[in-house]
């Protein structure tokens, strides 16, 4: 692996829609100020997922990427910030910590396009892989990170960051650690086969409620049903919530303790629960 500096080359256009939108390094006071802004606006001031100036100078200085979005009128528009890390094999790695995207430019594909320039100059600066972690039991996040980026959850870490504030409020940290191999080549994953795991009901409020469930299926692929949103469900019932956080931790951090590797969620319609694909040993 080799660490050289910023240059011209790091630069890269995109256009989003009908908007020229210019992707590079952060640079200056001002606008690592501006990411510690974007970051209150979107998480608010009591949430946990803040990195602080100082995190971000440092580690762009040494190895890292704080990567922005900037509008034709420089504004931030999002930015991702990663830094350097070792796996327990001694791999070189970058570690990303968050992506943050302006709610005026959210469901856009901004978000989607700062990974893969992640990855791109992550490559390009001698990486071979990158990971980070999120919640496991928010479905967007999971179609976003395992179907659409093609990360693989290889591991579940327990209350990561302990019992949150904000849009984590009461509810333990939970995170699925996914692996990411870069230059990555899109590829539609096959999410097809597999045996259940467990099952869901609803309550009479219309909630999604855990049912039987097993922890003992060898099976190459295995199914585990999870509600869509962990957060909505926590709004209306706290207690609920943290049921599910519990049956998450034992079932997905079970099977991936055994080997097996998050590939994909399957969306149903009409409002049946989303289903994670596990697979043994796959990556």
């Amino acid at each position: 692996m080799t660490i050289t500096p910023s240059s011209s080359t790091e630069v890269e256009k995109i256009t989003l829609g009908g908007e020229t939108i210019v992707l590079r390094r952060v640079d200056g006071h001002h606008e690592y100020t501006a990411c510690e802004d974007l970051q209150r606006r979107i998480w608010g001031d009591e949430d946990i997922a803040k990195v602080p100036l100082l995190d971000m100078v440092t580690a762009q200085e040494n190895g890292g990427f704080v990567l922005g979005a900037f509008t034709a009128r420089d504004e931030l528009a999002g930015f991702v910030f990663s830094f350097p890390g070792v796996t327990e094999h001694d791999e070189v790695k970058q570690c990303s910590v968050l992506a943050a995207v302006a709610p005026e430019y959210q469901n856009l594909g901004l978000g989607f396009r700062l990974k893969q320039y992640q990855g791109q100059l992550a490559a390009q600066h001698g990486f071979r892989l990158i990971t980070w972690t999120f919640d496991p039991l928010s479905g967007r996040n999971v179609v976003f990170n395992l179907n659409k980026l093609g990360a693989v959850g290889v591991d579940y870490v327990v209350n990561a960051y302990g019992v949150g504030l904000g849009l984590n409020a009461g509810l333990e940290t939970d995170r699925l650690l996914v692996a990411w191999h870069v230059p990555h080549v899109p590829r539609q994953r096959d999410l097809g086969g597999g045996t259940p795991v467990n099952d869901i009901r609803f309550s009479h409020a219309g909630l999604p409620v855990p049912a039987w469930s097993t922890t003992e299926c060898d099976d190459h692929t295995v199914l585990l049903k999870v509600p869509w949103d962990v957060y909505a469900i926590s709004s209306r019932d706290r207690e609920l919530a943290i049921s599910w956080r519990h049956t998450s931790r034992d079932l997905l951090g079970g099977y991936l303790a055994r080997g097996y590797r998050a590939v994909g969620l399957r969306v149903h319609e009409r409002g049946a629960p989303p289903t994670y694909v596990l697979r043994r040993g796959a990556l």
